[in-house]
């Protein structure tokens, strides 16, 4: 029995391409864009009794397992093949053991990753809580009901988004940078970051994220049914797992479910799988979030922290800013619509504009009046807060959109 495809496919991605003596790539694309493999799948004991050191108890199937193979360049096959005494099966495996280690370390060193995001859309609470922990911080969830949804914490939900806010700036975290990611299963169980990467969305269900209840279904593996955002990762899809637990708020929902069907995230997570025969990377979501907009640092300044010295009425400031065409080209909704504000807790009822975006001087995001927005709020931009108008079927969002707009590029 040959070896299989399958293993094929897992030796070529856990080695990367390369040999494990030489450590040179054994994979040339021409000018012309033809791919030439030059290297091959060698056995540490032979596959057949009079090959390589193939005198073993090991049964056909153990010898063509991938525990029991390697990558390695056409000249160093034919070496090792050819110098038992000097390449016998313990210093095969420990080859193949110290080039796996120097292949984790070197291809993709871990970087140290500190939050720069204006906006939490994802908090993977016991996630982000164990590793917390684990760097001896305690998060306060004093306000976090375990039987609840984030996103219908309603203004409790404030508070926890404070508290991982504090946690993920006191915090530093070794990651994997996603762009300079060499596949391979030395890195399941890594953490990675993300910096500006467009995902696509998928299986997000509207229902999900308005239940009050705990979606208490489970991941099955089905990339056809198990809600997630994905994005391409040289050859290879990286697929995120979503927990519409963790969603924070409505306005995030809309960014997991976009008119375009794609978003622009920034974040942490863990790597679970590599699967080399599909081609897929799965990762856990550790937090997902918006990467700092061009205000941010404005929003930050000691100007920016004074009352809003305009005597227009609200109503008139805020008028300025609507763009019915970007709006009409997104058109997005707030679900469910607020009933009050968060600040002043004024009924929502008769008003004119909502302002769904960060407080001043706070972490945590609220659903505003025109009037408290324009005493506290940081800004309308992406990142920092949206403009809803209402209209016949409910809060329209009229600035503050996504620059890129919907896209119409697939990844």
């Amino acid at each position: 029995m040959p070896i299989s495809d399958k293993s094929y496919k897992i030796i070529w991605g856990q080695f990367a391409g390369r040999c494990a003596l030489c450590r040179k790539e054994v994979i040339h694309l021409t000018e012309s864009g033809v791919t030439s493999l030059t290297g091959e799948v060698a056995h540490i004991v032979g596959e057949q009794e009079n090959a390589a050191r193939g005198r073993s108890s090991l049964s056909l199937d153990d010898r063509n397992d991938p525990d029991n193979l390697m990558l390695l360049c056409r000249e160093h096959h034919k070496i090792v093949d050819d110098d038992e005494k000097t390449y016998t099966v313990e210093q095969l495996e420990g080859i193949k053991l110290s080039y796996l280690e120097w292949l984790k370390s070197t291809l993709s060193p871990t970087k140290p990753w500190r939050s720069t995001l204006s906006q939490l859309c994802y908090i993977n609470v016991p996630r982000l809580c164990e590793q917390a922990e684990l760097k001896g911080y305690q998060v306060d969830l004093s306000k976090y009901r375990e039987d609840k949804t984030l996103h219908s914490l309603r203004w409790e939900l404030n508070h926890v988004m404070s508290a991982f806010q504090q946690v993920l700036r006191e915090l530093e975290f070794s990651a994997l940078p996603l762009q300079e990611l060499a596949l391979h299963e030395g890195h399941i169980g890594h953490p990675i970051s993300f910096d500006r990467t467009r995902f696509r969305t998928k299986n997000i269900a509207f229902e999900a994220i308005n239940a009050t209840s705990r979606w208490n279904q489970s991941f099955t593996g089905d990339l056809t049914k198990d809600p997630h955002i994905y994005s391409k990762l040289g050859e290879f899809k990286l697929v995120i797992f979503i927990d519409p637990n963790w969603i924070t708020t409505s306005t995030a929902f809309t960014l997991f479910k976009p008119s375009s069907g794609q978003s622009v995230f920034s974040g942490l997570g863990r790597i679970t799988n590599v699967d080399y025969e599909a081609k897929v990377v799965t990762a856990t979501a550790w937090v997902i979030g918006l990467p700092p907009g061009p205000f941010d640092t404005l929003s930050k300044s000691p100007e920016s922290q004074t009352e809003n010295p305009v005597a227009l009425s609200p109503e008139q400031n805020l008028d300025a800013l609507v763009d019915m065409r970007e709006a009409a080209r997104h058109s997005i909704y707030f679900s469910p619509p607020p009933d009050e504000c968060d600040l002043c807790r004024k009924s929502l009822l008769g008003e004119k504009f909502m302002i769904d975006g960060g407080v001043r001087g706070a972490s945590y995001w609220a659903c505003m009046c025109s009037s408290c927005y324009l005493r506290k709020g940081r800004g309308i931009a992406w990142g920092l807060g949206q403009l809803y108008l209402r209209d016949k079927h409910g809060w329209l969002a009229v600035a503050g959109l996504d620059p890129s707009g919907p896209a119409d590029e697939t990844l």
